[in-house]
């Protein structure tokens, strides 16, 4: 069975025979492709209750071994809550942090997220916006587009954390570069609003951005 053939099952509507051989490959061969389309399929709501329990199941026993997407994947579930799972935001918090030990920088995005919004509150995870924004600038410096649009929004906002207009324009820049599509719309919008120099915080967001760049190359060289 090929990623090729799950592909073209799923474009045809064939959800179930797309499944089924996305799982085969996820879980004999390690197929990271196939882990990702199978949480993909996930949110797209094509997958049923019960197979969103075998997935759950999967990724769950995935990771004890050290797999960095599949612990991100668990605490993804248990935030949004899927199929039968409970949204627990303590359960979803601590899947995160571990997250962020197998270096899934994704999962500062998250992470971040819950502690700046205060979305676990009513579960008892407290709100820090300090915690938060510090995880949000983790991420993004590491690499997380989605966490330098997050942070680079909540700065330009103002509302859940002070305003800080240099700030806001670095990590959407860091975004822009990145290829985050929403964040260059953002970026044009903040140009026309926020008339000023941030020449030094583009220089800066740039220079991290092939910061980034050579890291990754770096490691597909190793």
């Amino acid at each position: 069975m090929s990623i090729e053939l799950a592909q073209l099952n799923l474009e045809r509507g064939r959800n179930e025979a797309a499944f089924e051989i996305f799982m085969d490959l996820a879980q004999n061969e390690l197929n990271d492709d196939a882990n990702y389309a199978l949480t993909k399929m996930c949110w797209d709501g094509k997958l049923t209750t019960e197979q969103i329990e075998l997935f759950y199941a999967f990724q769950n026993s995935n990771s004890s071994l050290g797999n960095g997407y599949a612990i991100f994947n668990v605490g993804l579930m248990h935030e949004k809550g899927m199929g039968m799972i409970k949204q627990d935001y303590k359960i979803a918090v601590q899947y995160y942090e571990k997250a962020i030990k197998e270096e899934v920088h994704d999962a500062y995005c998250n992470l971040g997220n819950i502690y700046v919004l205060g979305l676990g509150m009513e579960q008892g995870v407290p709100r820090d916006v300090d915690r938060g924004a510090e995880l949000l600038a983790k991420g993004a410096n590491e690499g997380s587009r989605q966490s330098a649009y997050t942070l680079g929004t909540l700065y330009g906002k103002g509302e859940f954390i002070a305003q800080d207009l240099s700030k806001s324009f670095y990590f959407l820049t860091l975004a822009a570069l990145a290829k985050h599509d929403q964040a260059h719309r953002v970026l044009h919008i903040f140009q026309h609003t926020h008339k000023g120099n941030y020449s030094k915080e583009f220089d800066a967001a740039e220079a991290q951005f092939w910061k980034i760049e050579n890291m990754r190359r770096l490691y597909r060289c190793i």
